[in-house]
């Protein structure tokens, strides 16, 4: 007797699965926020904590940079892309952030400084004017008053 022949079958090997592959459904990862948008939610967190009422608020892009105006008499305050923020009305600050959120009284203030300047230098400081008739009392002339009224002192 024969042996019978078994059917030839192929031969299945297991297919090595990636590494980064997983068998959990893919999740949806959100968007990361630009750096710009980052400022801006530092920024509005800190108007939020100071009571300022952002209803007004505007936001703009100028090219690169986003300008944003809180309401009107607020200076304008530009944040670049890569999150740095600019206060170009003004004109010094110590911190930038800090100025930002104070940025109404920062630019009254200035404003005001402004204001004084030109008052100051409209009208400047005029000298008593001479009374006709007087002479203008020479240093010396004082000088020897004074010692004729310490020797009247020492006299009486």
């Amino acid at each position: 007797m024969t042996p019978k022949k078994q059917a030839a079958q192929p031969e299945v090997r297991p297919q090595p699965v990636p590494a980064t592959t997983t068998t959990t459904p893919a999740i949806a990862q959100p968007a990361t926020p630009s750096k710009q948008e980052v400022t801006l939610a530092r920024l509005k967190e800190a108007w939020a904590e100071r009571k300022v009422d952002l209803s007004k608020m505007t936001t703009t892009m100028d090219g690169k940079f986003m300008l944003v105006v809180v309401a009107e008499g607020w200076p304008i305050i530009r944040i670049g892309a890569s999150g740095g923020i600019e206060l170009p009305q003004v004109k010094s600050y110590a911190k930038a952030f800090d100025a930002a959120t104070d940025g109404l009284a920062v630019y009254q203030k200035q404003l005001q400084r402004e204001a004084k300047k030109v008052a100051t230098a409209a009208a400047p400081a005029k000298p008593a004017p001479a009374q006709p008739g007087q002479p203008k009392e020479t240093p010396a002339a004082k000088k020897a008053k004074q010692h004729q009224e310490i020797e009247q002192r020492m006299q009486a």
